[in-house]
C-alpha cells in the first residue's frame, strides 16, 4: 500500500470558491447517482472513492453520455477499454467482483476473448463496443482498472508519481507527451513545464492546491502499489 500526500504541488487550478462549487456537484449529482458503483469499484481496485469521484467530475461532470471517441463518466475509449481488460486478466489482477461485471456486460464475448488469449493470441484488438462504455457501472469499473494499472506502474520506493498517472490517463500511453513523461526523472514541479497546457491543468485539478481529490487543504490517500 502506497500513500499519496495531497496536494502534491503548491500550485492551483481552482480557486477556493470554484473548489466548493465542484464539491457540491460531487455531493449532489455524482455521489447520489453513481455512489454504489464508485464504492464497489473502489473496493475492487484499491482506488479511493474520492479519486474516482474526482476523475468522474473532471472527465464528464457526472454526465454518462459525455464524449465522442472517449466516452462516458470516466471518458474511456473502446480500444483502451479492450486493452485494459485484457491486461488486467493477463496479469492476474482482476478480482472476482470485477470479472462478474465484465461477464454481466460483455457476456460470451468476454469468455471467448479470454479463451483465445489463453491459446496464445497476442492481442484481442478492439473487442469492447463503444455503446457499453455509456453504461455507468461498466465505465467506472474499467476506469478504475486503468487507474489501478497506471498507479502500479508509476509507484516507486519514493511514492506514487500521480502526476505521471494523471498525464498518461489524459493524453494516452502512446502520445508524444507520454513518450516524454514516462521516462522522465524530473520532479512534478519541473515536469509540469514539459506538459501541454491542457494536461498541466488536468494534473493541477487533481493534485494541486484546491484540488478535486478531497477538499481539505492537505490529506493522505492510501493507494495500491
Amino acid at each position: 500500500m502506497a500513500q499519496l500526500q495531497i496536494p502534491m504541488i503548491d500550485k492551483s487550478f481552482y480557486n477556493s470558491t470554484t473548489a466548493l462549487a465542484n464539491k457540491k456537484v460531487v455531493e449532489n449529482k455524482i455521489r447520489p447517482n453513481y455512489g454504489s458503483y464508485i464504492k464497489a469499484s473502489s473496493a475492487n481496485s484499491g482506488i479511493p472513492e474520492e479519486m474516482l469521484e474526482s476523475f468522474i467530475y473532471i472527465e464528464s461532470a457526472g454526465n454518462p453520455n459525455a464524449g465522442t471517441t472517449a466516452v462516458g463518466l470516466m471518458q474511456i475509449g473502446a480500444a483502451g477499454a479492450s486493452d485494459v481488460i485484457v491486461q488486467e486478466k493477463q496479469k492476474g489482477r482482476m478480482t472476482q467482483a470485477e470479472e462478474a461485471i465484465m461477464k454481466k456486460y460483455l457476456g460470451t464475448t468476454y469468455d471467448k476473448t479470454i479463451a483465445s488469449l489463453k491459446k496464445g493470441q497476442m492481442s484481442a484488438g478492439t473487442w469492447v463496443s463503444k455503446s457499453l462504455l455509456y453504461k455507468p457501472e461498466f465505465n467506472i469499473a474499467v476506469g478504475a482498472m486503468y487507474l489501478k494499472q497506471l498507479i502500479d506502474e508509476f509507484t516507486t520506493k519514493d511514492g506514487v508519481r500521480m502526476d505521471k498517472v494523471i498525464a498518461i490517463y489524459n493524453t494516452g500511453r502512446y502520445s508524444s507527451t507520454a513518450k516524454k513523461i514516462i521516462p522522465s526523472k524530473k520532479p512534478i514541479s519541473t515536469l509540469l513545464a514539459d506538459m501541454p497546457t491542457v494536461t498541466k491543468s488536468y494534473v493541477l485539478k487533481l493534485v494541486g492546491k484546491n484540488l478535486k481529490i478531497k477538499h481539505e487543504t492537505h490529506g493522505i490517500l492510501n493507494l495500491i502499489g
